[in-house]
Order: C-alpha cells, then sequence, then structure tokens
C-alpha cells in the first residue's frame, strides 16, 4: 500500500516567484548591450541549468566576448535583486510544509539554481528551517529534463518511488520527474501547462493551496 513518505519540491517558480527575476536580470544586460533578447528567448530555458541557459546564448549569438559581458552582468543583477529585493513566497507554501513537517513526512528541494543561491533564497524567506536536504544544480552533471536531479533526491529519502511525489512549474521539470519514474504534481507558474505536460504529470494543480488538500485527502 502506498503513503505519503517524500516530498520534493522545484523551487524557482514552484516556491517563490523568481523566474521574473531572472527574466529582468536577463533582458537589463541584453537590452544594455544591444542584443536580441525577448521573454520568447528566455522562455524556452525556463527550469534549465545555468549551464545549458550560457550554451544557448553562445549558439544564439556566436561571439564569445559579448555572450561573457552578457552573463557578467546579468549574474550582477541578479545577484543584487536576490539579496536586496522582497522575494515572493508561493501561495500556500508555508501551510504545506507545516502540514508536510507535522505529518514526517520528508522535504527535499531539487533545484537547477546552485546551491549558494538555493540557501540565500531558503534563509532569506524563512523556508530552510522546514527542508531537510537540497540537490543544487551545480551537484549533478546533467541538467533537467534529464532525471539525474530527482534520481539523487529520490536517493536521500530511503523510500521507494510510489511514496515520493514531486512539485514542478515547468515543462522541463515534469519531463524529469517522468524520466525518473517519480508521480509529479504540477502547479504553473509562468507557462500553461501544454498536451506533454498534462500527460506527464500526475495532474495539475493551481496553487500548493490545492497541493495541500490534495495531500491531506491522500493521506486520509
Amino acid at each position: 500500500m502506498t503513503s505519503l513518505q517524500a516530498v520534493i519540491f522545484d523551487m524557482d517558480g514552484l516556491m517563490f516567484d523568481t523566474e521574473t527575476i531572472y527574466y529582468h536580470s536577463n533582458q537589463k544586460a541584453a537590452d544594455a548591450l544591444g542584443l536580441d533578447f525577448d521573454y520568447s528567448v528566455y522562455e524556452e530555458f525556463i527550469g534549465a541549468s545555468d549551464a545549458d541557459f550560457f550554451e544557448g546564448m553562445h549558439k544564439r549569438w556566436n561571439d564569445p566576448l559579448v555572450v561573457n559581458r552578457f552573463i557578467e552582468s546579468s549574474q550582477a543583477t541578479l545577484k543584487e535583486a536576490m539579496r536586496n529585493d522582497t522575494i515572493g513566497v508561493k501561495k500556500g507554501l508555508p501551510e504545506l510544509l507545516r502540514y508536510l513537517e507535522s505529518e514526517g513526512v520528508q522535504r527535499i528541494v531539487a533545484s537547477s539554481s546552485e546551491r549558494k543561491l538555493v540557501e540565500l533564497l531558503l534563509e532569506r524567506t524563512g523556508i530552510r528551517p522546514y527542508i531537510q536536504d537540497i540537490v543544487a544544480g551545480d551537484e549533478v552533471e546533467k541538467a533537467k529534463p534529464h532525471p539525474e536531479i530527482f534520481l539523487k533526491a529520490w536517493g536521500k529519502t530511503g523510500c521507494p518511488k510510489e511514496n515520493v511525489w514531486i512539485l514542478e512549474d515547468s515543462l522541463n521539470g515534469i519531463r524529469a520527474a517522468h524520466s525518473a519514474g517519480i508521480r509529479c504534481l504540477m502547479v504553473p507558474d509562468l507557462i500553461p501547462p501544454n498536451k506533454e505536460a498534462k500527460e506527464k504529470a500526475y495532474a495539475v494543480h493551481e496553487d500548493l493551496t490545492d497541493v495541500l488538500s490534495f495531500f491531506k485527502g491522500f493521506n486520509k
């Protein structure tokens, strides 16, 4: 019989409203350099690692000097924003984490972002005490949609896959969870679910409050 023993959380766009900050940091750097960049370009890399995004920009512009200036500028702007701007916590996240903690359910973050950034955001938002472990993008060789990060996070739980759930907002994350063979609930952020996302996710929920209701019903 299956039970709820562990939940693996994506971070950007799922726990925190950070995708907009990432986009604006990239757009500001691109505008300053006169580069052809807009939201449709950024959208292609939502859920991907920084390394994959940077590789994509090198392929797009084929000018190492300019791309490196873009990367340095956008990273500097991003770091400043993450340290000083208000980080929006997604609706229902605190309540969901408190419930999982009260039920003895393990809570792990599996994020494509670097470990330092994950730790910074968890600390700044007061969420860190609820998280038992982290797997970050710079701690795996292959980024989502490859399943490595989720398989590594699952390995930390010591639980059967049927007792573990993944929470994701992006298509790349949904693909990674599906390839890992672990059930995934999608909570869309900037991009509504397409046909593939709906097929590969166990269910699509409007927000984390809905996920909390689902888990409460699941454990009855």
